[in-house]
């Protein structure tokens, strides 16, 4: 099993922990932007969500818990953050995700922007568009990342 399958496969564990939600759950980061086609290293999970979905998945994630669910504030990004480890997996949770924008504002809360569903072994999944990946790569700075996702967005002609 390769990395994005034994992420896939945790992730989709953490969203049958959750059926009963009433809050968003966003896979984001290097996963998302793999299955997404874009030719990145698979690394860990990251989820975006709200404030109340951080904080129940702290909650229902306990006995897997690295680094607790609070509030965390750079110069860079802000959001409720905890870590947490399944099956060898590395899971980072993001409640009401900010990051600086170029004109040195705060952006609009992370799982407010636009999201695309993807479908895997019969499990809906939602992820930030590509479009959204790349303006927050962007405001980062990962340069070899911000090609990778350009590249990809130009072979669909989505960018010019």
């Amino acid at each position: 099993m390769n990395v994005l399958e034994k992420n896939l496969k945790v992730f989709i564990k953490i969203l049958e922990l959750t059926q009963d939600r009433d809050y968003p759950i966003i896979l984001s980061g290097s996963t998302s932007l793999n299955m997404q086609g874009v030719d990145i290293e698979v690394h860990d999970i990251d989820i975006v969500t709200d404030k109340k979905g951080a904080f129940t998945l702290a909650n229902r994630l306990k006995e897997y818990q690295v680094k607790e669910m609070a509030f965390s504030k750079t110069d860079k990004y802000k959001s409720y953050f905890g870590k947490y480890r399944i099956d060898d997996v590395d899971i980072d949770i993001m409640g009401d995700f900010q990051y600086k924008t170029k004109n040195n504002l705060w952006s609009e809360k992370n799982h407010l922007h636009p999201l695309k569903q993807l479908e895997y072994k019969k499990h809906k999944i939602s992820v930030l568009a590509l479009e959204q990946e790349l303006i927050e790569y962007e405001s980062a700075n990962k340069t070899i990342t911000i090609s990778k996702i350009k590249e990809k967005l130009n072979k669909e002609k989505i960018i010019k």
